[in-house]
């Protein structure tokens, strides 16, 4: 297994207070982002974009997080690479899997991703609607690419400060990692700057049968530089973002018994 640290063992550990160190990716945004983005523009590169996104698209389960990574960064140089414009089709499309509407969401979703093909979100609802629609093969291609992503993520902090905080490409990944991945609730929701001015959303992570409210950062710097349209049209603030929405009750009760795969 390329991983062997679980989002199942991470949520422990966070539940905890402990820190982990397995598969962790030494990356600091500020030093580290600008010249692996020149990398994966180099077709001399083991980063390659090119190369990588191949592996990506076909579900390579040994691309190791590092490399998972450059390819996000690479990605945020796309001409694509408009988060906020994102979240309203994600919501859109959570909403259309509610009402069991299967094959608009898929429709859908094959929009989300040839425009963003590392969306948190796009990969687990598209697992979960051929889930549906019975085709396991590509359920479980989306799953390994939702969890490739998603693993990645959280390799690149502990996400308890500035200074750990995890990378993530869109101002929603944060919330859709706490409610996917860690099925748990945002408590809280508030935002920040760096001492390098780079920024973050600082979310809370309401724990199952806890009274507490654990803050955790997410590192949204490449989603902030973004938040104006092609069309140079502003867009909601980051404040506003908020993936929440009314899921309906027995749904929401088969996805937690369906659960995640580790």
């Amino acid at each position: 297994m390329k991983h062997s640290i679980t989002i199942t063992l991470l949520l422990s550990l966070l539940m905890s207070g402990l820190a982990y160190s397995q598969d962790k990716v030494a990356f600091d945004y500020t030093n580290d982002y600008g010249s692996i983005l020149k990398l994966t523009k180099d077709p001399n590169s083991e980063i390659f974009y090119d190369k990588l996104f191949k592996r990506f698209e076909d579900g390579d389960t040994t691309l190791t997080n590092y490399e998972m990574i450059a390819l996000q960064i690479g990605y945020t140089d796309n001409p694509k690479y408009w988060p906020y414009q994102d979240i309203s089709l994600e919501r859109e499309i959570w909403d259309l899997n509610e009402k069991k509407e299967f094959e608009k969401a898929k429709s859908k979703l094959d929009t989300l991703l040839t425009n963003n093909p590392f969306s948190i979100l796009g990969h687990r609802e598209m697992s979960y609607v051929y889930s549906k629609l019975g085709d396991k093969s590509k359920a479980d291609l989306h799953f390994q690419k939702f969890d490739l992503v998603v693993l990645s993520v959280l390799s690149t902090g502990d996400g308890t400060s500035y200074e750990t905080s995890w990378f993530t490409l869109s101002p929603a990944d944060g919330q859709w990692i706490i409610k996917l991945a860690f099925r748990q609730s945002v408590c809280s929701m508030g935002s920040g700057r760096d001492k390098n001015g780079n920024f973050h959303d600082i979310l809370g992570i309401q724990f199952e049968d806890a009274d507490d409210c654990k803050e955790l950062f997410f590192n949204i710097q490449p989603a902030a530089k973004r938040m104006f349209g092609p069309e140079g049209l502003p867009l909601d603030g980051i404040e506003e973002v908020s993936i929440n929405k009314k899921e309906n009750p027995e749904e929401k009760k088969k996805r937690k018994k369906k659960g995640l795969k580790n």
